[in-house]
């Protein structure tokens, strides 16, 4: 993809806000002695993706550097993530996301930035609405090993005309 063509590329001071505010999030649960992890993706591309007809997860595909999705890896497989919330901007057609995963019995916390395009996100916003189940999946560039989290109401990763918050 063309930097020019990336989502971010004319809006990189929110992405940026983003992200401080999603590190600030995670560090305000280190304050209250909770594990807290805020990696930042390399991408965030919506499922299906545009003129992909062959795909059939729905949702927000992230990748992470080997490094984070090692240590992201080593997270889920300790902590069972039981509580999730979401944050949401909408800017300039982009919905720019903070969503924080609990595992409030090992007071772990998963702070993860993500951001899509609306006009990319049609395709993936029609299955949701038509009953799909919505999943953030994450992984490294190399190997084939995901991490799956299911959304089982997805309501706040949509943009704000989905939810009357327009």
């Amino acid at each position: 993809m063309d930097v020019e063509e990336h989502p971010l590329a004319d809006d990189d001071d929110t992405w940026t806000t983003v992200i401080e505010e999603c590190r600030a999030t995670a560090e305000e649960y280190r304050d209250r002695g909770w594990t807290a992890f805020a990696p930042v993706p390399g991408d965030v591309v919506p499922l299906p993706a545009p003129g992909d007809s062959a795909d059939e997860k729905v949702g927000l595909d992230v990748l992470l550097s080997g490094e984070e999705f090692d240590r992201l890896a080593e997270l889920v497989e300790a902590d069972g993530f039981d509580e999730f919330e979401a944050f949401r901007a909408h800017e300039n057609g982009i919905v720019y996301l903070t969503l924080v995963f609990r595992a409030t019995a090992t007071e772990t916390a998963l702070c993860l930035p993500l951001y899509y395009r609306v006009a990319e996100a049609d395709r993936m916003l029609s299955r949701v609405r038509a009953g799909d189940a919505m999943t953030t999946y994450v992984h490294a560039l190399s190997g084939d090993e995901r991490i799956e989290f299911d959304h089982e109401d997805p309501t706040p990763l949509f943009p704000p005309q989905d939810t009357g918050d327009a």
